[in-house]
């Protein structure tokens, strides 16, 4: 690749993390509709509770059933959780296998648009199974799914545990609602929290696959500059690597924000980023330096 930038190649080198987050943000979108079903889920065992607490007998805040009444209904309950959660597994699954193609796919092509403007080399274009390849990667001997299948799992566990107390009279009716709001609130926030570090994963996978493919020799360590990234991120920031030297596999840690930006030479630095904490552009610096001026 060409060594000297054109202006049009410098601004938008300049603006490399701003097109990762901007697909972050854009693929973290899509998960909308995954936490509406969750909450449709949530409030469909409400009801089942409720209709419960308006059918059977209460004394000090505690159900009195039968034997008979507690095994029905057990099962009754059991069945909505475990079917809503069917339904739940397989809408989440093909919606995080949707959000990580899209991510993976626009991190390399949008490392295509920046490298392309004012330069007449041909970029190279990424076969499809080599994104699917990407997205289907084991992390730890595991699949992406397989982690989306335990969450469920355990959530079904602990919902059905939950239930068995509160007809067993060891819940009380106070307590029901809330207990069943955190189990679910916990489930939005494993959901977030697998999505999110997969689609940066797969970013970076794309990206370091665009790399190897297109003759990039040095790439720096950008984290993002705010009171939330890591000290092992923020150590790294600025360094630049060769290809092939990277020190860490990004991400290094769940949710992770961090990426390897390539540099058309060794030398060559960025003149602006962005600064997280007031979402403005300021010229360049380090982490360390921007956080040194935050403490003055």
């Amino acid at each position: 690749m060409d060594k000297k930038l054109t202006k049009d190649q410098q601004f938008f080198c300049d603006k490399t993390l701003e097109f990762t987050k901007d697909i972050y943000n854009k693929c973290e979108d899509q998960l909308t509709p995954v936490y509406l079903l969750q909450k449709k889920n949530r409030d469909d065992l409400l009801g089942e509770i409720a209709k419960i607490l308006l059918s059977y007998h209460i004394a000090d805040n505690i159900l009195k059933l039968s034997t008979v009444e507690k095994k029905k209904l057990y099962l009754d309950v059991s069945n909505t959780i475990v079917e809503n959660l069917k339904k739940e597994l397989k809408f989440e699954t093909n919606t995080t296998k949707n959000i990580l193609l899209d991510a993976s796919k626009l991190k390399y092509n949008t490392n295509n648009y920046i490298y392309s403007l004012g330069s007449e080399n041909k970029l190279k274009q990424a076969k499809e199974e080599i994104f699917s390849k990407i997205v289907d990667e084991k992390i730890d001997g595991e699949i992406w799914s397989e982690r989306i299948w335990k969450n469920k799992n355990q959530l079904k566990i602990d919902l059905n545990t939950e239930v068995k107390k509160f007809l067993k009279g060891e819940v009380t009716v106070n307590d029901i609602e809330k207990i069943i709001k955190t189990k679910y609130n916990s489930e939005a926030s494993d959901t977030k929290r697998l999505v999110n570090t997969e689609i940066c994963r797969v970013q970076e996978s794309a990206n370091d696959e665009w790399q190897h493919a297109n003759g990039i020799d040095y790439v720096m360590y950008m984290a993002t500059l705010d009171s939330h990234t890591c000290p092992d991120c923020a150590s790294n920031d600025g360094k630049v690597f060769k290809l092939d030297e990277k020190p860490v596999e990004l991400p290094r840690h769940p949710q992770d924000r961090c990426t390897y930006v390539s540099l058309p030479n060794e030398n060559w630095k960025p003149t602006l980023r962005m600064d997280n904490e007031t979402k403005q552009n300021i010229n360049w610096t380090t982490y360390t330096e921007w956080f040194d001026k935050q403490k003055s």
